[in-house]
């Protein structure tokens, strides 16, 4: 996860102010708000980066699995750039695919529970101004955070950043999923769970060829991708305290995280009979290849 929403009171203005990239020497543009504006981040709260780190489902790597027919002969890749990167899972997973990798997050607190590795540096930056170099980078990544950006300025900066005949993947490594077996989940997490914590709202509007091109890419894979996972009660429960929606009540102090997990823990145990129920997770992966520069 990286940049939230950008709230203006409503009006949607924004501005832009030239800023120093810090160690890369470079000037870029960073988003700010225009007047009272302030950035919702709703991972920017430690308690909320801890349950991140330790919680959240981390189906990263069988999603980029499909790089290695997609991309073959060309892994690993030189350099990656993993952006909204949050505690680092999906960065992490970047390592089979190339020789380093960079991840860049908005909020110090994901980034301060990101694992060290010695083939990763983290940043703290934001997806419409990234704070790198042009043409660095070999592969670009968004996992679960594309909807948070300003895909304009993103594919603008992912366009910046990528050497040609560079990749982008945007991919989303479904964390709810559905239990086997129960087909009155889907009621109660529309009906019950979203009653209780609405969903937060973000840019679902899909990236299309036409679109790509404008900004200089184009489409080489775009796939749906099902697995299965078994979860007890407890680590679910967790999992589900991740979610935007749920933190945006617990962190804004609407209700104390002792009684979002009791709720929910009562809510969810008829779906885990015997303590332990298998789910069928859904990933949308798209790989797109930067066309060479003219």
């Amino acid at each position: 996860m990286a940049l939230g929403e950008i709230d203006n009171g409503g009006t949607g203005e924004r501005r832009q102010e030239e800023i120093s990239a810090g160690p890369t020497g470079a000037t870029l543009t960073e988003m700010v708000a225009a007047g009272p504006a302030t950035v919702v981040n709703y991972f920017a709260s430690p308690a909320t980066a801890v349950r991140y780190a330790a919680s959240r489902p981390s189906g990263h790597a069988l999603v980029l699995e499909l790089l290695q027919s997609v991309l073959a002969r060309n892994l690993p890749v030189a350099r990656a750039l993993d952006v909204g990167c949050g505690t680092g899972h999906s960065t992490v997973a970047l390592l089979p695919y190339a020789q380093a990798v960079v991840g860049i997050d908005a909020s110090s607190e994901m980034l301060a529970q990101a694992p060290r590795d010695p083939r990763i540096q983290f940043r703290k930056g934001y997806a419409e101004a990234l704070p790198c170099r042009g043409e660095d980078f070999d592969l670009v990544t968004a996992s679960s955070a594309y909807h948070w950006f300003d895909h304009e300025q993103f594919l603008g900066e992912a366009a910046r950043v990528l050497r040609a005949p560079g990749w982008l993947v945007l991919y989303k490594a479904g964390s709810t999923g559905r239990p086997v077996g129960h087909p009155d989940f889907d009621h109660w997490r529309r009906d019950v769970l979203k009653a209780r914590y609405p969903k937060v709202a973000r840019n679902n509007e899909p990236l299309t060829a036409e679109r790509a091109a404008a900004f200089g890419f184009h489409e080489l894979k775009a796939e749906t991708i099902f697995h299965t996972q078994r979860h007890t009660l407890d680590n679910y429960v967790e999992n589900l305290m991740t979610h935007s929606s749920v933190a945006r009540v617990v962190d804004g102090g609407r209700e104390p995280v002792a009684v979002a997990r009791a709720w929910l823990r009562a809510e969810l145990a008829r779906f885990f009979p015997t303590g332990e129920t298998e789910f069928t997770h859904e990933s949308r992966i798209h790989v797109l290849q930067r066309n060479p520069r003219v």
